[in-house]
């Protein structure tokens, strides 16, 4: 494996370095050392044009000659998205944020199932009940019992529902709140590797 690199400045890469890295990548007489070299410098380059080449280079037909690709993309995209200034790491917090968001609604969701389970199960309880009833009035009870649950359920399911519907316009809000160009598109799974101090892992 090539040496490891520093972090890259981005201010020290022209275009013209750039289309040097690409004509290499893809040209068929570049060494396989000279594609470690190139693809080290890109992987500790936190730019959209690296990011780009390493993602194209991976489909490339000489792509398996750099065995540690995928890492090298892998760091590279933890370089380009490293907050650098207190708008950024708001912006990371605000995205970290949505991504509990999610947690929470995909958990709600999961309970508005259960309950609809149960509504449905006691509503057909409560029918089969009630085709017994005249030859055995005291399932009057029982069934008595069955209404109030699924009355209970109901509601319970509604709560549920509203919880979900303000957690989602939440969400979108803290959405429209991030400003960071490059974070806008992402989604919580993408900086998941990424902890702030006093965070719960």
């Amino acid at each position: 494996m090539t040496e490891h690199k520093k972090i890259q400045y981005p201010e020290d890469f022209s275009e013209k370095d750039y289309q040097y890295f690409r004509y290499k990548l893809f040209s068929d007489d570049a060494t396989k050392e000279e594609l470690e070299d190139i693809c080290m410098s890109l992987a500790h380059l936190p730019t959209e044009e690296a990011k780009k080449l390493l993602e194209e280079f991976k489909h490339s037909e000489r792509a398996a000659e750099v065995e540690w690709l995928e890492v090298a993309i892998e760091e590279n995209q933890f370089h380009y998205l490293m907050p650098e200034n207190e708008q950024e790491e708001r912006d990371f917090l605000i995205l970290k944020m949505i991504g509990e968001k999610d947690g929470m609604i995909v958990d709600l969701m999961g309970e508005c199932q259960r309950h609809k389970y149960r509504i449905d199960k006691y509503e057909i309880e409560s029918e089969a009940l009630q085709h017994l009833l005249s030859e055995n009035p005291d399932l009057e009870i029982d069934i008595s019992v069955l209404l109030d649950l699924i009355v209970i359920e109901k509601n319970n399911l509604e709560e549920k529902e509203k919880e979900i519907e303000k957690i989602e316009k939440i969400r979108t809000r803290l959405k429209d709140m991030i400003k960071t160009e490059r974070l806008k598109n992402l989604s919580p799974m993408d900086i998941k590797n990424f902890h702030f101090d006093g965070e719960k892992l």
